[in-house]
């Protein structure tokens, strides 16, 4: 597994929900749903072991206002930014963010008590991340 991803063994089954239902919640948050957000959601069920019937129950029932009370749950810090940085990762994965999606990212980081700038600083990170992995594509003449 990416070590970017050694987080998720320290999740509880309780967190790996409250993750999933965060993205599911994000992917709705624009009325949108790209094709890239949903093979997203089906790679994040199987990483946070969430079967994907469970993911279309969950994306079925939404509720904003419930995810984020639930968000509120998650108290360590650590967890806190990788949350913050996925939801990052999934609000860029379509043709970038829209201004519900960036809503939900403060929304969330504010349960979580996570500051603004660190937040900017993440999306940074994520986008240059992004571009990076987009330049070796075309480098390395990756279709």
């Amino acid at each position: 597994m990416n070590t970017e991803y050694n987080y998720i063994p320290t999740l509880d089954s309780n967190e790996k929900r409250i993750f999933v239902e965060s993205f599911c919640c994000m992917v709705y948050s624009d009325k949108n749903v790209a094709k890239e957000e949903i093979e997203f959601l089906k790679g994040i069920g199987k990483m946070y072991d969430i079967q994907e019937t469970e993911i279309v129950a969950i994306l079925k029932s939404m509720k904003r206002d419930e995810v984020l009370d639930k968000v509120a749950q998650i108290t360590d810090r650590k967890k806190a930014l990788q949350l913050v940085k996925e939801l990052c990762y999934l609000a860029n994965s379509d043709s970038g963010l829209d201004d519900a999606e960036i809503d939900f990212i403060i929304d969330v980081a504010e349960k979580l008590n996570v500051e603004s700038d660190k937040i900017k600083q993440i999306n940074k990170w994520v986008l240059d991340k992004i571009l990076l992995q987009k330049t070796g594509e075309i480098i390395l003449e990756i279709e």
